[in-house]
């Protein structure tokens, strides 16, 4: 169990503009749809206030934003996240959401690197994005749970190693939540029910 308070939201824009839509994404799934997205981005929302890494909100949301939305099929893919960094740099209006939670063109080599490495890989822990691709791929790996193959020993911080608790039960407890265009409105105020019951 990982004892924090809340966790803040790191970009001003509505809840309901958070996580990407269900028509947003090349492929229909339960599995690495909107609802698998916005837990990662809950996931993503408490490493960043566990980890002391602040810094990297604006930029960690855009990877969790756009890390699932060129996946084809639910099956192993190593080439997904590449894909999402190209459907970003031809998509304008991914760019506007973007630019509307803060994120500048100068992000983007990070944001990409991180979600291109976060279907494969690892980088050297020396490598300035290091901290934004490890948040981004121990956010995704905490919601492994869905599919019952977390292993805590692959997670990077050990920040996230204390939260498979609260992975469990935000994905028991809200998972029967349809997918909407206000998704994220109803999956924020049960996540932080559930934190503050873990805590």
């Amino acid at each position: 169990m990982l004892s924090v308070g809340p966790p803040v939201i790191p970009v001003a824009l509505p809840l309901r503009d958070i996580v990407p839509s269900a028509k947003l994404f090349a492929f229909r799934s339960e599995l690495h749809g909107q609802k698998h997205v916005a837990r990662v981005m809950v996931h993503a929302f408490h490493l960043l206030d566990a980890t002391g890494a602040a810094d990297e909100g604006r930029r960690l949301w855009a990877a969790v934003y756009i890390h699932d939305l060129a996946r084809t099929h639910d099956g192993h893919c190593e080439g997904h996240g590449e894909d999402a960094c190209k459907r970003l740099r031809s998509s304008p209006d991914l760019q506007e959401t973007l630019s509307r939670g803060g994120v500048t063109v100068a992000d983007y080599e990070a944001i990409e690197k991180a979600v291109a490495t976060h279907s494969r890989g690892e980088l050297a822990p020396t490598d300035p994005r290091w901290q934004l691709t490890a948040l981004l791929k121990d956010a995704d790996a905490l919601d492994r749970v869905r599919l019952g193959d977390l292993d805590v020993n692959r997670l990077r911080h050990s920040e996230a190693k204390g939260m498979v608790e609260f992975a469990w039960r935000l994905f028991e407890e809200t998972h029967t939540i349809p997918e909407s265009p206000g998704y994220f409105d109803r999956l924020w105020p049960e996540a932080l029910r559930i934190l503050e019951s873990c805590s």
